[in-house]
């Protein structure tokens, strides 16, 4: 996969990374390009269209911009910048039908689920900038407040407790994975097409059983165990 390619999934990834996570699993979540998704984002905001019946909070995650190569590194060292912006909209995201998480909280907690999380290939683990995050201005015109959260390769928060990936096998085409949990009970999810594996990509597959592959298939598995954090994803080609 050539750099470009390794760029362009990095949102698709990240997002469902987000929706795969029991933390966010009632904050409204959105990929953001050219332009925000203003109306569909108000609407989670005012509670209208949130998730899970929840409203008042929402992540939006921005495209991710290659930096230029970093002073006093040995080689071309460049810095992937991945960008979100959280918005909590108070009197809805306290209420009875909110999430009850504050604005900082959501923040923290982004910035933990994505240390070190490793995508694969050139692209490796996210760790936390320093400022990691700050409150942005809205001028006092909006009924939200709002905090941009920003991952790099320059500081590493405390390491979060996470689910063992699961361990991979391939013989006479056919994929074998097995849950590496002490005490077991890890949902793995895999993908055969690039994607991210986890339950909020729709390409995504549950393991249950070993399953056939074409020699040359790039196999993309994770695990989730309960509240744990989901594992590494874990890229192999079968052979």
């Amino acid at each position: 996969m050539s750099l470009a390619a390794q760029i362009e999934s990095v949102q698709p990834d990240v997002y469902y990374k987000l929706l795969s996570e029991p933390y966010f699993q009632n904050i409204a979540i959105f990929k953001v390009r050219e332009k925000r998704l203003d109306t569909e984002v108000n609407q989670a905001l005012a509670g209208l269209a949130g998730r899970n019946g929840k409203g008042g909070a929402t992540i939006e995650v921005f495209f991710p911009t290659l930096k230029s190569a970093e002073p006093n590194t040995p080689g071309p060292v460049c810095t992937l910048e991945q960008r979100f912006i959280v918005k909590t909209q108070e009197t809805v995201n306290n209420g009875a039908r909110g999430t009850g998480l504050s604005l900082e909280q959501i923040a923290v907690n982004l910035a933990q689920t994505f240390q070190l999380f490793f995508l694969g290939g050139p692209l490796q683990g996210f760790y936390a900038g320093s400022p990691f995050y700050e409150r942005m201005e809205t001028g006092g015109k909006t009924p939200f407040v709002a905090m941009q959260v920003t991952m790099q390769a320059t500081f590493v928060l405390t390491a979060l407790t996470r689910t063992l990936a699961p361990a991979a096998s391939a013989a006479a085409g056919t994929v074998t994975l097995a849950d590496q949990q002490p005490g077991g009970g890890s949902t793995i999810y895999y993908t055969t097409d690039g994607s991210f594996p986890g339950a909020g990509n729709p390409n995504a597959v549950l393991y249950s059983v070993p399953f056939p592959v074409a020699g040359g298939t790039v196999v993309r598995v994770a695990a989730y165990n309960g509240t744990l954090q989901g594992s590494m994803v874990d890229t192999f080609t079968v052979t």
